[in-house]
């Protein structure tokens, strides 16, 4: 295992929460930053405590997006929105073709905006917002539906809904309903790759899995409270086949599983690790063989299962690591910790990476902490 040091780093005004680059012209990535206002205090700064569970005083909470350009080894910030509240999650919309990207609120609200990078000026623009709950509830992940205009929404009630989009008119009521209940805050999401159930994560350390209705999935909704030794906040679908899906997660335990999930409810893990942080986002990095990119299920059932992942994950107060699952002849699987990035002196929320390497075959990473406020370029 090795341990990276940055090209470049700076401090960012307000305390980071989230990043993502723009698929569709990757030197440009979105960061959305989480302020908690204390109107007791002369400095504002701060967040949730570190094991990142939400306040459950009535506080005000307010952030910014910033748009930001790599360029060789700078990172330069293009263009910073403040915001009436605080932002905990981004994610373009990549089903189809589109510069349209969401962002989950401290307020019940999702707001969508668009980045033109390809303007003389590269800019975003605020589209619309949709006050889906109250203002004092928080959205705490989000993911778009794979093959329709909604999306899935996690909150500090407990509450996972889905939200629909569809009208143009900012004066209809917004149409959202529950579809599973977490005993504490709900920390992440993830659709099975047909959008046919969804399977969800929260604080009372329990995998949910909810079929969505009017679906031929043959699943069942259950519960799984034996795997995880502590909040589960972090799902990635890796395969989906007639059985069941292959999952990675991620908990406040420290731990990242693989896990076989069978339509029954029934849970196999096949390997696991202790990284040293709470796991806390999984981004995919490569996949050997080649799984499919789009979301189309009968590809991803089509395609056999990886022999090998390659993971970016943000490790909390660990730092950033990136890991390798392999898969050996004996059909055995094995975690690696390839490179670990431990520069971020707090919490380690958000990070991503350029979807390309560069001429020497490395790709270039954006890390940020959180209450130091800082933001890191660094190639592996």
């Amino acid at each position: 295992m090795s341990s990276v040091r940055s090209i470049t780093s700076f401090k960012l005004d307000l305390p980071p929460s989230c990043i993502e680059f723009f698929p569709l012209n990757p030197q440009y990535a979105i960061i959305g930053t989480y302020n908690l206002e204390k109107p007791d205090e002369k400095e504002s700064a701060g967040s949730a405590p570190q094991d990142g569970r939400v306040s459950k005083e009535n506080q005000q909470r307010n952030g910014s997006l910033i748009l930001v350009r790599v360029n060789g080894d700078n990172v330069d910030i293009v263009q910073t929105l403040a915001t009436p509240s605080a932002i905990l999650d981004i994610h373009f919309l990549t089903h189809v073709t589109s510069s349209n990207f969401g962002v989950a609120t401290s307020t019940g609200a999702f707001a969508i905006y668009e980045l033109q990078s390809w303007q003389r000026e590269p800019h975003m623009g605020h589209i619309k917002t949709i006050q889906y709950f109250p203002k004092d509830t928080l959205i705490t992940a989000f993911s778009w539906h794979p093959e329709s205009f909604m999306v899935g929404l996690t909150l500090s009630s407990g509450k996972v809904y889905l939200g629909v989009i569809d009208s143009d008119d900012d004066n209809d009521a917004p149409t959202s309903m529950e579809v599973v209940s977490h005993d504490l805050e709900a920390w992440t999401l993830a659709f099975l790759p047909d959008g046919s159930g969804l399977l969800s994560g929260g604080d009372d350390s329990t995998l949910r899995f909810a079929e969505l209705a009017d679906t031929s999935s043959g699943g069942v909704p259950w519960v799984d409270k034996k795997v995880h030794g502590a909040g589960v906040t972090a799902i990635l679908p890796i395969h989906l086949d007639s059985e069941g899906s292959l999952i990675i997660t991620g908990s406040y335990d420290d731990h990242i599983r693989l896990l076989h999930v069978f339509m029954s409810g029934r849970l196999q893990v096949l390997a696991e690790a202790n990284l040293g942080g709470g796991v806390w986002r999984l981004k995919l990095l490569d996949r050997s063989p080649k799984l499919p990119t789009h979301h189309g299920v009968e590809k991803w059932r089509s395609e056999p299962p990886p022999e090998a992942i390659l993971l970016l994950v943000s490790c909390m107060h660990a730092g950033t690591r990136i890991v390798r699952l392999t898969r050996n002849t004996g059909k055995e699987w094995r975690i690696e910790v390839l490179a670990k990035f431990e520069e971020h002196e707090s919490m380690n929320y958000g990070s991503d990476s350029q979807p390309a390497l560069n001429d020497q075959g490395r790709r270039t990473f954006l890390s940020t902490s959180f209450y130091d406020r800082l933001l890191c370029l660094w190639r592996y």
